[in-house]
């Protein structure tokens, strides 16, 4: 019984180690937002910022999100650390290397390249939604949508991104 029980309380204590040290590698939720910018010229946070930390079974990943808009316009910003969950992360990258190009007076769907980072961005003219997927340091995923705000002015915030000060 002592054997069982000695067993029972490492098996734990083996669990609380690897769940603190998969705390320690991803991103605390405050320093996932610092990430995203606080402002975007023209528009209002919608909402308070929201960011956690989730485990699903072995897997951890934070997540934090911005809401804005102007009016009729809005946009959203949701940032995923994916450092202790990297299938994941290629799940949500992966089939940007397969995606057909399109360029056409309703439609505009194409990849983005940027240091350390690459993704996808589309743009449908008919009902003003822009959209962009950025995989950032291959651990980081980034979706901002834009309802009623052009391409350009989504790329336009994404500049403000410090991009640069991501964890490798």
């Amino acid at each position: 019984m002592l054997n069982k029980q000695l067993l029972l309380s490492i098996l734990i204590f083996a669990s609380l180690i690897h769940f603190a040290k998969a705390q320690d590698r991803v991103l605390s939720p405050d320093k996932m937002l610092k990430l995203v910018p606080n402002q975007i010229k023209g528009f209002q946070q919608r909402i308070d910022p929201k960011a956690l930390q989730m485990n699903i079974g072995t897997l951890t990943y934070a997540l934090c999100e911005k809401n804005f808009n102007d009016g009729k316009r809005s946009v959203k910003i949701l940032l995923f650390d994916f450092k202790e969950a990297s299938i994941m992360y290629s799940q949500a990258t992966r089939k940007w290397s397969n995606q057909l190009i399109i360029e056409s007076d309703s439609l505009v769907e194409r990849s983005l390249k940027m240091t350390n980072c690459s993704g996808w961005e589309s743009f449908s003219r008919q009902n003003q939604a822009s959209q962009i997927f950025l995989g950032i340091c291959d651990r980081f995923f980034l979706t901002m949508t834009g309802e009623n705000v052009k391409l350009d002015e989504l790329r336009s915030i994404l500049n403000t991104f410090p991009l640069q000060e991501f964890p490798k």
